[in-house]
């Protein structure tokens, strides 16, 4: 939780919110006026109390504005239900690799173990796995408690929160059948579950192809045939139209995996394994992480390409100040561009080694740079890290207070659980409004 320094809280002990930065400046100029009425203070001393004063005028302003931008997003969440659709400019990556005791038989994920540090130090960090539901593998605590992703009353609490958050696509990750992530569960036995649940509430669902085990273009192909033909008649399938067709959008995670020569066999309308204009063909969309990677996706054919990571600065795609460059690449080359923004990283939880990439939250002030950086870049689609990933605390879902004996989780406070779910919707409204004036 993030706290006002000690000096802060004692100057603001009988000032209150409704009054903001107005009262508290006239008690400090009262009190400075006595002081120097007095004779107490010296030339010297008043120029300090002077500057002090300064100083507490600027972290007061720097408060109201927190608390304009908390009362604005608490106006949003008290508002009546939208008839609006949600946006499907506006994409989310969802995880659904949770399992609990109760509907699981076992825990997935909650007790995630402390990954090896990939850096050469001597620092011993924590080892072994988290022991659920107390002690979870993440700095933040759900609202939802330790919840299993299977549970249709969590799938479709998600739902319903994303669509009144105006989020139009989750990102789901996928791996082929009888397959997973380490950890988790293959994606099979919870996709018609959320498919369904995503129909109900006006969303659609995009996969996020995962690299698994021996991922090349062959067997590639073969899994997207499985693939449309198991939930490409879907109403909820998420498709957009390119090149004159409604077509199915693939994120395909850590692209760069495979050599540009490979995924142009495929992605090529020459290519030997070509997908282009089959009912196989899509929109695929790389993760571009270096800087080079502009130029393996555009050799690869992909359509477009996704920066991912939550972290500013982490790699040459994530970082903000590159965004602008990296639409205009896109647009030269006839590609779609699509930023990802998130809320804050912490994972060490799972890596406690790698506190260097921790970005706080700063109050949703963190997102929403993000946020502006997306749409001053000019995209025509936004997609966010994430909905629930956390194990690296990029989620937007609610976030509980909750303490153990010998650890304190993180919490949205005080803005509240439901804060960058509000927080989400507003920019959603910006990032539409835009839309419509362009």
């Amino acid at each position: 939780m993030d706290t006002k320094p000690d000096c802060l809280k004692q100057n603001m002990e009988s000032v209150t919110t409704t009054h903001g930065n107005v009262a508290l400046s006239k008690t400090l100029d009262i009190k400075m006026q006595l002081y120097t009425d007095r004779g107490i203070l010296s030339q010297k001393s008043a120029n300090k109390s002077e500057l002090r004063l300064k100083w507490l005028h600027q972290k007061v302003e720097k408060i109201s504005q927190k608390v304009r931008r908390s009362q604005t997003v608490k106006q949003i969440e008290q508002e009546e239900v939208s008839t609006t659709h949600p946006n499907y400019n506006v994409h989310i990556f969802y995880y659904a690799w949770y399992g609990n005791v109760a509907v699981d038989g076992h825990w997935r994920h909650w007790n995630h173990k402390y990954l090896p540090n990939w850096k050469k130090e001597d620092k011993i960090y924590p080892t072994g796995t988290h022991e659920p539901p107390g002690d979870v593998s993440s700095n933040f605590y759900p609202m939802l408690g330790c919840y299993s992703s299977k549970d249709p009353v969590v799938i479709d609490t998600h739902m319903k929160q994303l669509s009144d958050a105006k989020v139009g696509v989750v990102v789901v990750s996928w791996y082929p059948p009888g397959t997973s992530d380490p950890q988790g569960d293959s994606p099979d036995l919870i996709l018609p579950l959320l498919l369904d649940s995503a129909q109900r509430h006006d969303i659609r669902v995009a996969l996020h192809i995962e690299p698994y085990r021996d991922r090349n273009p062959i067997n590639l192909s073969q899994y997207i045939r499985y693939i449309i033909g198991h939930y490409g008649g879907h109403p909820a399938f998420y498709r957009m139209q390119r090149r004159g067709r409604s077509l199915p959008v693939f994120y395909v995670y850590d692209s760069y995996l495979t050599p540009a020569g490979a995924w142009k066999e495929l992605l090529s309308a020459k290519g030997n394994l070509s997908v282009r204009g089959t009912q196989l063909d899509g929109i695929f969309l790389g993760l571009l992480v270096d800087m080079q990677h502009r130029y393996d996706i555009k050799k690869s054919h992909f359509d477009g390409f996704y920066t991912y990571f939550a972290t500013n600065g982490f790699t040459y795609g994530s970082s903000w100040k590159n965004w602008r460059s990296l639409s205009k690449f896109a647009r030269q080359n006839y590609l779609l561009f699509v930023p990802s923004v998130g809320p804050g990283y912490i994972d060490t939880q799972i890596r406690p080694w790698n506190m260097v990439n921790t970005r706080h939250r700063r109050h949703g002030k963190y997102y929403e740079v993000g946020w502006r950086s997306a749409l001053s870049a000019q995209a025509k689609l936004i997609s966010i890290t994430s909905f629930n990933e956390w194990h690296e605390g990029t989620q937007i879902e609610p976030a509980v207070q909750k303490a153990t004996a010998s650890f304190t989780y993180f919490d949205y406070e005080p803005e509240g659980p439901n804060f960058y779910l509000n927080l989400t919707k507003w920019w959603v409204k910006e990032f539409s409004k835009k839309q419509e004036g362009e």
